[in-house]
């Protein structure tokens, strides 16, 4: 997101072959000193013949200070595996931690929940270290700004700025992002490593604001 609103909670709607499978909220709060502590939750239950044949839990907490992300941890379950990962800075990089390793990272890196405020840019492209903050792996990539473009969601039209993502080492999209011009994603496209496609739409948030 772009513009983090004061101490509120965006919900958004996770949909998966023209069903909604799964929740996915992100929480913001100010502190005093010039700092945000962000609180994401996800759920996604996916169902075969009313059986539950994929489930996964997902919650992370970051916290930002002066614009730059000074610690995160984030635990995942996926149907019986479980998966943490915590990030802290320090001496002039991150160290990160997962299950299977302890390893620097670049105080440049950008969590996979697109919470860095000035991460989005009004023109051209940049690339970038991203952090999968499910499972820790850092992956090198590409935001392009692409023009603007009206999004259908929920039967209502909206104009917003269209993003991609490319993931540098297989030289294929990995992320779409739809935002709209108070600063809100609004939509976002993801594909999974199994090529999946997992789509997210704004429910509510701000202000009462909805899609």
């Amino acid at each position: 997101m772009n513009k983090a609103p004061e101490k509120t909670t965006l919900t958004y709607a996770i949909d998966r072959k023209g069903s909604e499978i799964g929740t996915h909220s992100v929480s913001y709060d100010f502190t005093n000193d010039n700092g945000v502590s962000v609180d994401i939750e996800a759920r996604i239950r996916v169902k075969m013949a009313f059986i539950t044949v994929f489930k996964m839990d997902h919650k992370a907490q970051e916290i930002w200070r002066n614009g730059q992300l000074v610690e995160m941890t984030s635990k995942t379950r996926r149907n019986n595996d479980r998966e943490e990962v915590a990030l802290e800075a320090t001496d002039g990089h991150y160290m990160l931690i997962t299950d299977e390793a302890t390893q620097t990272a670049p105080l440049d890196l950008v969590p996979s929940s697109f919470t860095k405020t000035d991460f989005w840019i009004d023109e051209g492209q940049k690339d970038f270290m991203l952090l999968d903050t499910l499972t820790g792996l850092m992956r090198p990539s590409r935001l392009e700004c692409h023009d603007r473009v009206k999004v259908e969601l929920n039967g209502q039209i909206q104009d917003a700025r269209y993003y991609r993502i490319i993931n540098l080492e297989k030289d294929a999209l990995s992320h779409e992002f739809w935002i709209d011009d108070d600063g809100y994603l609004i939509k976002a496209h993801l594909l999974t490593k199994d090529g999946e496609s997992l789509f997210y739409r704004f429910k509510d948030g701000v202000d009462g604001k909805a899609a």
